[in-house]
């Protein structure tokens, strides 16, 4: 049986020193980690107020011979942008633009022994340890090369320590912020990063991208913005008639009136998963809803498709139709994690489930509920 994933695998590598919770947050809202009950929280690193006030004073003389350093590097810098738009008959800021374009092109890798090595070994020599007094990369290396237990390992047991790895990326990856300020730092710096990626594919491709944000609790404190490369905010301003202002207002006034978590948000969500799932997987002419009153015969044995990991102690019906809350926060994580998927059925088990729902219909049992009568059926 082929496995129709409801979401993307976007797994994203992980740090030696980093913690992830699989434990609740209160019982609180302020947090996205507390409107997330159901979600591993990354653990916020505290650092000890003693230490941060004795090197408070040593950092803050070092700081102010780089900035002065940087201060200077920054007038030369600006000195030969300056001299090189001039010479060229370009603009200051184009030039700035070039210096700054980066490639971001990757080969996809999977996960390696010797991080899966490093990973199990920070677990070791770390676990329990104040963040001050943590092992570096380094001495993590140096233990790990000498320790017995990497010498001569089976394959099962190198199995065993990348199937590790994978599980902890993948956990650390869907793990929510435990404070509303570490996740607008996130929310910040990945943003920026993808600013950099958009800048330097829109001067190597001429292509336009813009983009709208905004925070979606009224407690989070990202700003909402907008962003676009070159003059594509333009299009809104002469085609749509609307300044990209007013549609980042909009949008984040649309967000605290959705609210993802009340009852009706996640109905909709689930629903959207669910029927999007379905169309990646049927190719129609005309859009197909799911029936689930006569989900055996409408959409498993017509399509060959069927929906796995439907949670337990959930009623298999339209999410639009569930009105307890638990319920559907049940089923939107189950949905968005993945467990709960539309997968192919083999011909040979759709074959035996079309036998099996004939034997039941000669039986004289009524599968799933009958069309109603038109008024006017045998009528001219």
């Amino acid at each position: 049986m082929t496995v129709l994933s409801t979401r993307p695998n976007n797994g994203a590598p992980g740090r030696c020193n980093d913690e992830v919770s699989a434990t609740k947050p209160a019982g609180n809202k302020s947090t996205w980690a507390a409107r997330n009950p159901g979600w591993p929280i990354m653990k916020p690193r505290h650092a000890h107020a003693a230490s941060r006030q004795i090197s408070a004073a040593q950092w803050k003389d070092r700081d102010v011979l780089l900035n002065e350093a940087i201060r200077s590097l920054a007038d030369e810098f600006e000195a030969k942008v300056q001299v090189l738009a001039t010479t060229h008959n370009v603009t200051h800021e184009k030039v700035k633009k070039l210096l700054g374009v980066h490639k971001y092109y990757r080969n996809p890798r999977g996960t390696q022994l010797a991080n899966a090595i490093i990973h199990d070994k920070a677990h070791e020599v770390n676990e329990g340890r104040a963040r001050r007094e943590k092992l570096s990369l380094q001495q993590i290396r140096d233990l790990a090369k000498v320790d017995p237990k990497y010498q001569d390992m089976t394959q099962d047991e190198k199995d065993e320590l990348l199937h590790a790895l994978t599980e902890y990326r993948a956990l650390k990856n869907v793990s929510v912020r435990a404070t509303n300020s570490a996740a607008a730092r996130d929310a910040q710096s990945t943003l920026e990063h993808i600013f950099k990626i958009l800048d330097g594919l829109a001067l190597r491709t001429r292509i336009y991208v813009c983009l709208f944000a905004t925070r979606g609790h009224v407690y989070d404190s990202s700003q909402p913005f907008w962003y676009g490369t070159d003059n594509v905010m333009d299009f809104w301003e002469d085609i749509m008639d609307l300044e990209p202002d007013e549609i980042v207002r909009k949008l984040e006034q649309w967000a605290y009136i959705e609210e993802r978590n009340s009852v009706e948000g996640m109905q909709r969500m689930c629903a959207h998963i669910l029927n999007s799932g379905l169309h990646s997987c049927v190719v129609a002419k005309k859009k197909i809803h799911i029936n689930f009153i006569n989900f055996e015969v409408a959409i498993k044995a017509r399509y060959g498709i069927d929906i796995l990991g439907w949670p337990e102690g959930v009623p298999f019906q339209s999410p639009r139709t569930i009105t307890n809350a638990e319920h559907l926060q049940i089923l939107r994580d189950a949905l968005k994690a993945g467990t709960c998927h539309w997968a192919y059925m083999s011909r040979q088990h759709l074959k035996q489930f079309q036998d099996q729902l004939k034997e039941r219909r000669s039986a004289g049992e009524l599968i799933g509920k009958p069309r109603k009568r038109r008024s006017d059926a045998g009528r001219k």
